[in-house]
């Protein structure tokens, strides 16, 4: 049982970290809020805030950055499993 809640813990510890990976920043916010375009801090080249990397100096931009973060999920999840598996000794290890 305590196996149980540690790793029920520990997976509300990595999901908290998963969210503060992906939530927007202030200077985003800010721009989808306003409708405003993006400047790239290389290039100073005006961009849509939708925009991954700067197609002149191939920077990536502040929604390419959190946009990056979006597959950790996957490998939180999985960790998980293995690790509920092995704790409850029905898993393959």
């Amino acid at each position: 049982m305590t196996a149980f809640i540690l790793s029920i813990s520990l997976l509300i510890i990595c999901l908290y970290g998963y969210y503060l990976a992906i939530r927007q920043s202030k200077l985003e916010k800010e721009l989808r809020q306003k409708n405003m375009d993006y400047e790239c801090f290389k290039c100073k080249d005006k961009l849509p805030i939708n925009t991954i990397k700067c197609p002149k100096c191939s920077l990536i931009t502040i929604y390419g950055a959190r946009r990056k973060n979006f597959w950790l999920i996957i490998p939180i999840a999985v960790f998980w499993l293995f690790m509920l598996g092995k704790w409850s000794k029905v898993g393959m290890f």
